[in-house]
């Protein structure tokens, strides 16, 4: 049964105002506004993608591909990366909290804490090591790119469950700008609170038509929503992050490309976010009770360099990239005013890897083909402490990774087209660990050699110039790992990997001249190998590989353009995400006993997800605006399902008006202020949760030139 606690929650439900917002805005959606002189209907802009490693139409795809435009993400209301994903997408959920950033895909989720994550996430073409969790805003975003499914034979580990691909912009060969700041408000216990972002860019050529620049930054200030009764501060929840964006383009000859990109975020954050829902310390929302200062500041920077030659036959691409993390905290963990020592962390990581790939020119041919090779050296050090007394964990981990990949793409029949692709994938770590505690010093250490193979098949028919039917079947998996915050000895410092099949099939295609796009996917996951956390005598956790999932799920996307100024988007999925095998131990007053949580839902996948919005622009200069609202059914935040997320509705909304070159805008995130829990977690006091995003309402200028 779910915890006291969490029954009492109030449970969201879709608000009548939303759908009353657009039911108010679906007359004038079969007509121009009066005033407006009608114009003849817009089609929508074809997509091109590199999901497959070419470019392509992303209705070719044989896969579920979703897009998201620049203007889409830079937007007030996007939230960011993994908040603009979930609005946009089906069965997705966000976990955007003090301990990581998570984006839950298709109910696939690593080993809370895990330093890997089983969704990829790309930046200018460089894979992430730790995901979302090191990924920087990006003040002048390209399009992004949401890959579903197991991804591994192109993009290797860490894409099990799909891939996240994100770039920025790239040089102007034209000069211009823009500029932009906004201010907000978020509702907190005790008032307004507010917020300033700031971001520009500036880009254009800087020698003939041989070499473009660009660059951007992003800064954002804000007080955040936290008070802590403890001695009344109101800083725990504090944001301070200051990006920094800059890309060299340079074309030497007609046929090479060299792009030089970096970006560079620095971010300092308050960690006083979780609260007890329960217990004699528990308190209101955005409330908590720390008597330690709780802090997170954190640097991340992603360098890549691609160069892309165009021969004779035959294209050349080269991704030289370089990716460094690190993370500093203190965090009062028991979330009392008890004399506790607070949890230390020093985390760094580096990477270097460098992808080349060959591939025929033609994408008209019967057959289409590529081959690559992928190499990556990664080098982290921990310093966790925890506990009181203390107890201190210092991890290094060397890390190395050679693999090859190829696809093929033939035309069996002038619509019928068969895939194949593969990759052979070789790891090898090596992992010491130095335990110290007051019973002593420990020193142990493991080394982790895996080969993998990462087969995919597609089989896709062209049902007509704007309609695609495919099917797939790929096999996914999670590099086994080091557990850096919990082991005691040799044998509980490593994991294994884990590995699943998906199948999916599915219908993509335009509609209505070309000015709808709709896609329908079904899918089926089995999952073997499963890295879950176990307790171990002594209260101490292991992550082992004792479990098996099974998701089986639907996905229906659609976006229309309704006339000349009006759009509607909309999105639903439902899925079945269990574990078909799982027994753990688990702490029952005091005592380890075994558990049974076969049949259970994974943690954070909801049974049902959805998304509708309508759209309104004007173009350069007028009126625009947008309504949304994306919802969840009710979801579990633990393997033992006893700490539930309640189902809930969020509303955004903007309006605002384009001067030519300025544009001056109001919005508002959460309008009805819906607390959506980021996290929670059992403990010895009772159930600690991390609020959600609050209410926040707030005027944009921006200014084109």
């Amino acid at each position: 049964m779910p915890h006291p606690s969490f029954r009492a929650l109030p449970h969201a439900r879709l608000l009548p105002s939303a759908p009353l917002l657009l039911a108010m805005a679906g007359p004038a959606m079969a007509a121009d506004p009066p005033g407006i002189v009608a114009t003849a209907p817009v089609e929508l802009p074809p997509l091109t993608v590199e999901a497959r490693q070419w470019k392509e139409d992303v209705q070719r795809t044989p896969g579920s591909v979703e897009v998201l435009t620049p203007q889409e993400l830079d937007n007030p209301l996007s939230g960011g990366l993994p908040a603009a994903i979930a609005k946009r997408t089906p069965n997705v959920q966000i976990e955007q909290s003090t301990v990581q950033t998570r984006i839950v895909l298709r109910g696939m989720t690593s080993a809370n804490t895990a330093l890997q994550d089983p969704l990829g996430f790309f930046v200018n073409d460089v894979a992430l090591p730790h995901g979302a969790t090191q990924a920087p805003r990006l003040p002048d975003p390209a399009a992004l790119e949401i890959l579903k499914g197991p991804q591994g034979s192109l993009y290797g580990r860490n894409t099990e469950a799909g891939a996240i691909k994100a770039a920025t912009a790239d040089p102007d060969w034209t000069s211009s700008g823009w500029g932009s700041l906004y201010t907000g408000f978020q509702d907190g216990p005790d008032g307004w609170r507010p917020t300033v972002t700031a971001a520009g860019r500036v880009s254009g050529p800087l020698k003939d038509d041989t070499l473009a620049g660009s660059l951007a930054f992003r800064a954002e200030d804000a007080r955040g929503t936290g008070l802590n009764r403890f001695d009344g501060s109101k800083n725990g929840t504090e944001t301070g992050r200051w990006t920094l964006s800059g890309g060299l383009e340079a074309r030497p000859d007609d046929d090479t490309d060299i792009r030089l990109k970096s970006v560079v975020e620095r971010a300092e954050l308050g960690k006083a976010r979780m609260r007890y829902l329960s217990g004699p310390y528990a308190t209101g929302r955005f409330t908590t009770n720390y008597n330690t200062p709780s802090w997170d500041d954190s640097t991340s920077a992603v360098q890549s360099l691609r160069i892309d030659h165009r021969g004779d036959g035959l294209d050349l691409t080269s991704v030289t990239g370089w990716t460094h993390y690190r993370r500093d905290f203190q965090m009062d963990l028991d979330g009392t005013p008890l004399a506790t020592l607070p949890t230390l962390s020093t985390h760094r990581d580096d990477a270097l890897s460098q992808e080349i790939r060959l591939t025929s020119a033609d994408p008209q041919a019967r057959l289409r083909w590529l081959a690559g090779f992928y190499a990556h050296r990664e080098w982290t050090d921990l310093d966790f402490q925890i506990g009181t007394p203390r107890v201190r964990r210092e991890t290094t981990i060397d890390q190395t990774g050679l693999a090859g990949f190829g696809q093929v793409e033939v035309g069996l029949t002038n619509a019928l087209r068969l895939g194949l692709g593969g990759r052979l994938e070789w790891i090898g770590q090596s992992g010491q660990q130095t335990l110290s505690s007051p019973a002593g010093r420990a020193a142990y250490g493991r080394d982790l050699h895996h080969t993998t193979l990462l087969p995919r098949f597609s089989l896709s028919y062209e049902a007509g110039p704007d309609a695609t039917v495919y099917a797939s079947y790929a096999r996914g998996y999670l590099p086994g790992g080091y557990n850096y915050g919990t082991a005691v000895n040799r044998g509980t410092l490593t994991y294994a990997p884990e590995h699943s099949w998906t199948a999916e099939a599915g219908v993509k295609g335009r509609f209505a001249a070309g000015r709808g796009e709709a896609g329908l996917a079904v899918f089926h996951t089995r999952t073997t190998d499963k890295q879950i956390v176990d307790l171990v005598p002594g209260g101490t956790q292991k992550v082992s590989n004792a479990a098996e999932a099974e998701i089986v799920g639907a996905e229906l996307s659609l976006t229309g353009r309704l006339s000349a100024h009006w759009t509607l988007f909309g999105s639903g999925g439902l899925q079945r995400a269990k574990a078909t095998s799982y027994t753990v131990n688990v702490s029952r007053n005091g005592a380890l006993v075994p558990a049974d949580l076969s049949g259970n839902r994974l943690p954070m996948a909801a049974h049902a997800t959805y998304a509708l919005g309508v759209g309104y622009d004007e173009g350069e200069r007028g009126w625009f605006g947008q309504v949304g609202v994306n919802g969840s059914g009710p979801y579990h935040f633990d393997s033992e399902n006893t700490l539930r997320q309640s189902a809930f509705a969020l509303v955004d909304a903007q309006v605002g008006y384009r001067f030519a070159a300025v544009e001056l805008g109001v919005w508002a995130s959460n309008l009805f202020d819906r607390n959506v829990y980021a996290r929670a977690v059992r403990a010895p006091l009772g159930v600690l949760a991390e609020d959600g995003a609050a209410r926040e309402v707030g005027l944009r200028v921006k200014a084109v030139w």
